[in-house]
């Protein structure tokens, strides 16, 4: 089931929307991250990871990984942030934390009731210590009509 999930999450930025985002460096640390509509996930998909699905939910996920002479490593860490719309309205993120094998992800719901500029500000920390690094970027929110 996760498989599905995780495929899904990987396929959707290009399903979803032409735009392509590269990676936040934080020294070596690499942050992956894209946002979609929730109704492109499946809905068992949706109820076994704990996300709501909806014409005005949107889904972020965020992956981290760390480069070692090995290649890179997945990174566990503790996410909090917000979305904030263009009239300031500010609303937190509630990440939830998706582990298979020796991938791990971090997806969270949000909601826009029309469409326009969200703007996105993750703080990360990663839990073998080091430094909160902050993710910030902005993505244009549709909602399914």
């Amino acid at each position: 089931m996760f498989r599905a999930l995780l495929l899904s999450l990987l396929l959707l930025p290009t399903l979803a929307s032409a735009q392509q985002t590269s990676p936040q460096r934080f020294g070596d640390m690499l942050v992956y991250y894209n946002t979609f509509n929730s109704s492109y996930l499946l809905p068992d998909i949706a109820a076994t990871t704990g996300l709501t699905r909806g014409p005005n939910h949107g889904v972020v996920n965020i992956a981290i990984q760390r480069e070692t002479q090995d290649g890179p490593v997945a990174v566990d860490a503790l996410l909090t942030g917000n979305v904030t719309n263009l009239l300031g309205q500010r609303s937190p993120l509630r990440f939830i934390r998706i582990q298979e094998e020796e991938s791990i992800y971090f997806v969270a719901n949000y909601t826009a009731t029309q469409r326009g500029l969200l703007r996105f500000e993750v703080e990360v920390r990663p839990s073998t210590g080091g430094t909160t690094q902050t993710l910030r970027f902005q993505q244009e929110f549709f909602p399914d009509e």
